[in-house]
C-alpha cells in the first residue's frame, strides 16, 4: 500500500470529523470511516498490489535472477569453501610444476611454451601495446640453476571460452542473453617461453620465472585467479522419465534441495532440451533424453557478500535496475529510440562510480582510433554488412575510481548498446 496515499486519505476524514458539531454524529460517523470506509479502501489497495505483482511476474523473468559476478582475488586468498564465487577455470586452484624436458619438447613441436598465466593491471590500451606482434621479453628461468630465455604475452583464451560458453547455455536454456561484466577476464595473460639455452638440464624442474617487463614491470601481478558465481554441478534424476504427448520428448525431474531454490539454474545436454523449469526445489527438463542419467548443471548463485569478506579488486556484475518500465520494455520489444531513454538504459547499470555517460553522436568513416573492444566478441552478426556501417560514439566522463578499469567497463556498457543498435558499429570513449 501506497503510505502517503493512506496519511492523507486519514488526514481527510480526520479533518471531516472535526467538522461535525454534534458529539453523537460524530461517533457514528468515526465509527462508520473505521469499520466499512477504511477497510474497504485498505482491501482495495492490496487487491492492487496483488494484481501489480501478477502483472509484473507475467511480463518477464526477474532479469536480475540471471546476475552473473566476476572477480579476481590472490591465488593465496582463494577460498574453495566461498558461499558464492568460484575459479572460472578450477584447474586454476592448483600448482603445477615443469621439466625443462617437457618445455623442450612444447619448443620443438609449437614454438612457444605456455608456462603461466599473468594478470595484467593495466588500462586496455596500455595492454594492447604489451601485446604488440613479435614484441618480446627478457626473463630468468628458475630452477637449479637460473636461465635467461625470451618470452611473450598473448591473451589467455581459457576465460573468454567460458563466457562463449555460458552464452550458449543461456541460448539452449531460452535466457536471454545479457553481457558479463568482466573486464579481469579480458587482462589474463599466457606468459609465454620461446626458447631454452641449451645447457639446461632435461630432467631439471622449474620452480618460478621472473620477467623483465621494462616500463610495465608495475602492472604485471602473477599467482591470480578470476572467479565468478557460475557453479558446475553434476546431478541425478529422480525417478524415472515421463513420456510427453508428442512421444518424442521426456520429462526429467532434478533435486536441487541441496544447493537451494533462491539461486538460477542452466542445463547442458548435446541431445537438446526443449523447456528448463523450476518448480520449488525441482528442475523439470524436457528433451529428447529417454534414459535417467546424469544431468550436466550450472549453478548461477545469488545472494550477498557476507561482512567478512574482502576483495582486493572490486566485484564486477551485470544487474540493472528491475522495474515495471524495463520489463515492459523487454516483454514488447520497444527499441530505445531517443537519447533520454538511452541514457536512463546506461544509468540503469549503476556504474557511474566509475564513468559517467555524457551523451552520444554518429560518425562517418574510420574515426578516431577505437578505445573499447566487444565482450559479446562471439555474437556475429552474420545478416547484416558490416562495412560501411555508422558508427555510434557514447562518450562517457571518468569519475574517479580503478582508473585502469575505465575502458573495459565502458566496453561492457557499449557492449550492451551494440544489441540495441545493430545497426550501427558501436564504440565508447572515455573524456
Amino acid at each position: 500500500m501506497n503510505r502517503s496515499h493512506m496519511d492523507n486519505m486519514k488526514e481527510l476524514i480526520h479533518r471531516e470529523i472535526q467538522s461535525i458539531p454534534n458529539l453523537a454524529e460524530r461517533v457514528a460517523f468515526k465509527d462508520m470511516m473505521e469499520g466499512v470506509f477504511l477497510a474497504l479502501y485498505e482491501k482495495n489497495e492490496e487487491m492492487y498490489q496483488s494484481l501489480e505483482n501478477r502483472v509484473m511476474d507475467d511480463l518477464a523473468y526477474n532479469i536480475n535472477r540471471y546476475r552473473i559476478r566476476t572477480g579476481i582475488v590472490e591465488k593465496q586468498y582463494l577460498d574453495l569453501s566461498h558461499h558464492m564465487m568460484t575459479p572460472v577455470c578450477l584447474e586454476d586452484a592448483g600448482y603445477v610444476q615443469y621439466k625443462i624436458h617437457d618445455i623442450r619438447k612444447r619448443l620443438q613441436e609449437e614454438g612457444r611454451f605456455r608456462l603461466s598465466t599473468v594478470f595484467i593491471q593495466g588500462d586496455f590500451l596500455e595492454i594492447e601495446k604489451m601485446l604488440k606482434p613479435g614484441k618480446t621479453y627478457q626473463g630468468i628461468l628458475k630452477g637449479d640453476d637460473p636461465y635467461k630465455v625470451s618470452v611473450c604475452l598473448e591473451p589467455d583464451r581459457r576465460y573468454l571460452k567460458q563466457i562463449e560458453h555460458l552464452y550458449h547455455l543461456f541460448m539452449k536454456n531460452g535466457i536471454p542473453w545479457q553481457t558479463v561484466n568482466a573486464p579481469y577476464l579480458f587482462k589474463m595473460m599466457n606468459l609465454c617461453i620461446l626458447d631454452l639455452p641449451d645447457e639446461a638440464r632435461e630432467q631439471e624442474q622449474v620452480f618460478r620465472i621472473g620477467v623483465d617487463f621494462d616500463e610495465y614491470s608495475q602492472m604485471v601481478r602473477y599467482d591470480m585467479v578470476p572467479v565468478w558465481n557460475v557453479w558446475r554441478l553434476q546431478l541425478e534424476g529422480i525417478g524415472f522419465p515421463i513420456a510427453c504427448g508428442d512421444h518424442e520428448n521426456f520429462e526429467h525431474v532434478v533435486s536441487i534441495r541441496d544447493y537451494g531454490a533462491e539461486h538460477a539454474y542452466l542445463v547442458e545436454e548435446k541431445a537438446g532440451i526443449r523447456s528448463v523449469r523450476q518448480n520449488g526445489e525441482r528442475l523439470l527438463i524436457t528433451g529428447q533424453v529417454a534414459n535417467a542419467k546424469k544431468w550436466d548443471i550450472y549453478m548461477i548463485r545469488n545472494g550477498e557478500d557476507h561482512k567478512i569478506d574482502r576483495y582486493t579488486y572490486p566485484i564486477m556484475e551485470n544487474l540493472r535496475i528491475d522495474g515495471f518500465a524495463e520489463r515492459f520494455q523487454k516483454k514488447n520489444g520497444q527499441r530505445v529510440k531517443t537519447k533520454g531513454e538511452l541514457e536512463r538504459f546506461i544509468r540503469g547499470f549503476g556504474l557511474e562510480n566509475y564513468i559517467e555517460y555524457k551523451d552520444c553522436h554518429l560518425e562517418d568513416g574510420a574515426g578516431e582510433r577505437m578505445q573499447t573492444y566487444s565482450m559479446n566478441f562471439f555474437m556475429k552478426d552474420e545478416i547484416r554488412d558490416q562495412k560501411g556501417r555508422r558508427r555510434l560514439v557514447l562518450l562517457f566522463q571518468a569519475m574517479g575510481q580503478e582508473a585502469w578499469l575505465l575502458r573495459d567497463i565502458a566496453s561492457f556498457i557499449v557492449s550492451e548498446v551494440q544489441e540495441l543498435y545493430p545497426e550501427y558499429q558501436c564504440e565508447g570513449r572515455i573524456l
